[in-house]
This record gives C-alpha cells, structure tokens and sequence, in this order.
C-alpha cells in the first residue's frame, strides 16, 4: 500500500467526484481509478459506492476516512518534526510559489513581513528561500515537507483542495488581473475588447492567452466563455510565463489579462491602457491568495512568520 492511495482517498471524498480528484491529483481518471480499486483489494472491503452519482463512501469507505487521515497526520506531524530538528539552517524558511506570485506580489510581501519580524526574537534576521513551480508541483512540494509554506492562487470557482484536518491557511492578499492592451498613437488601446459596430463585421482581436495549466489561464478562460466572446478573440500566442505576456502585450501583438501589480507602472506611464468592453462592466478578474501552513507545530521562526503573515491582514 502506498501512501499516495491514502492521499488520493482523502482528496476523493473532499471533491466528490472521480474526475474532479483526478485532476486534483494530477492523474487521469482511469489512473486514478485504478488506483482506488488498488485500495480497496488492500483494504479488504468496498470504500467507494459507484452505482450513485456523485459518487459516496460506503460504510466502510467512512470508517477508513478517518484512519487514513489520521495516518496521514501521523506521517505528516513526525516528517515535519524530524526535519525540523535537523533542519541544517534553522533561520531559513522556505516558501513554495508561482513564478507570477513570486513577481508580482512577494516582493513587498516580504518586506512588510520582514519589518513586522524586525523585534521579534524568534523571527528577526530570517532567510527566506523561494521556489516557483507550477501550481500543482508546489503543492506536492509544500505537502512532502520540503517547503514551510505554500503561497497560491485559489479562485472562487477553482479553490485550491487541502486536506483540512493536515493544513490551514490565511487569505494574505488578491491579485486583480485587468485586460489591457498597449496604447496607439492617440493613447488609446491598440486592440478593443469590445463588439462590432451595428451592422458591421470586425476582424477577431488578437490575444495573448495564458496556459490550460496555469490558474490564471483557467480564469481568463471561463471570463471568456461567461462573456461569450470566444468568436471574438483570436489567440495568437500562448505562455505559461505572465512576464512572457506581458511583453508581447507591450510589444502590440494582442491583448491579454494581466496582474495589476505587474503593469503599475506600465499604466501609470500610459504604456499600457484598458481594453474593456466599452459602456460595460470592468473585466477585471480577483483571485484570493493564501498561504497555507501545516497544522501541526512548526518551529518558532515558521511560527512567528505565520503570525506576522495574519497580522498584515489579506
């Protein structure tokens, strides 16, 4: 038995769905699937009741939640001591995140943490190690001990899915994304986001979308399909990198959705400017950021970061 199946378990009952805890888990869904029947010859008895949907635990499937969690937090709370104790540089905390996070947001984060800390004995003078991954590797990287803290992106209709009993976290923030364009020569946006004319039949805009993989791209991608504007967009480039994005936009190529942190300036300069739908509603896009710790004790300088993170408020 592997303790993957038992994770995988643990998510299946939180999401409700095979294919919603495929695609959590990173697998395809007869993987997954596979996996669970693994689990359940292991276990000896049916966990999981098939013949409904959405799927359900059975009796047993119950039962075993609550010994598999456990398990896991068992696992979990000695992983963590154990590196903890031989942690070789205790005043380095470690922080799994995205690249575009790590841009755009942790910058001034940090700063304000690291003066929040400045007459704390437990916390002045701390390190701080960041590692970008995508979202679903910095989560694997943050749940197998290796970083302290995850700091994500977790929209309203893609939250991110921890295992409760494990995990806690804090909104520490949003990131607005704003469609925007660069400016033409009368400082207007060089590509609209906005209908034809009546009577009239405009070209497709050019666009520069972000990857299926990335958070971001999900979001932008369901705005565009809540807006019906699909018909009206033609994607001519697509990043899994925001900075990428950025540029292209910069450079006239399209328009795009990007994080109003990372185009402050831009803006301010009249670089770049709003390509909205005219006489609409902004279509701005908030997504919460939180950071996640574990639930079990941390050391104190984890301790005294996580405090100082709750005190700045979201």
């Amino acid at each position: 038995m592997h303790t993957r199946w038992l994770e995988d378990f643990v998510c299946l009952a939180q999401a409700g769905s095979l294919a919603r805890a495929a695609e959590l888990r990173n697998v395809t869904p007869p993987a997954f699937g596979r996996r669970m029947q693994a689990l359940e010859v292991w276990a000896g008895a049916p966990l999981i009741d098939r013949s409904v949907f959405p799927v359900r635990l059975t009796t047993e499937g119950r039962q075993f939640l609550e010994a598999a969690q456990s398990a896991l937090r068992t696992l979990d709370e000695a992983r963590l001591s154990l590196r903890a104790a031989h942690r070789a540089d205790a005043s380095t905390l470690t922080i799994a995140t995205g690249k575009t996070l790590a841009r755009s947001m942790v910058p001034a984060w940090l700063a304000s943490l690291r003066e929040a800390l400045r007459d704390d004995p437990a916390g002045a003078g701390f390190r701080t190690r960041l590692t970008t991954h995508a979202t679903h590797d910095a989560m694997e990287m943050f749940t197998e001990g290796d970083a302290d803290f995850l700091l994500c992106y977790s929209p309203h209709d893609l939250p991110v899915m921890l295992d409760d009993a494990r995990y806690m976290f804090h909104p520490v923030g949003v990131e607005r994304l704003v469609c925007v364009a660069a400016a033409d020569a009368r400082g207007g946006p060089a590509h609209r986001l906005q209908g034809p004319k009546a009577g009239t039949r405009a070209a497709p805009v050019p666009m520069i979308a972000y990857a299926e993989t990335l958070t971001m791209g999900r979001m932008v991608n369901q705005e565009i399909a809540r807006r019906k504007l699909a018909s009206r967009l033609d994607v001519i480039a697509i990043s899994d990198f925001a900075e990428s994005v950025h540029e292209m936009v910069r450079q006239k190529m399209g328009l795009a959705w990007l994080p109003a942190r990372m185009i402050a300036d831009d803006l301010h300069a009249g670089r770049l400017v709003r390509a909205d739908v005219q006489g609409g509603d902004p279509a701005d896009l908030a997504l919460e950021i939180r950071l996640y710790r574990p639930r079990a004790t941390m050391r104190p300088l984890a301790e005294a970061f996580w405090r100082a993170a709750i005190g700045l408020g979201g």
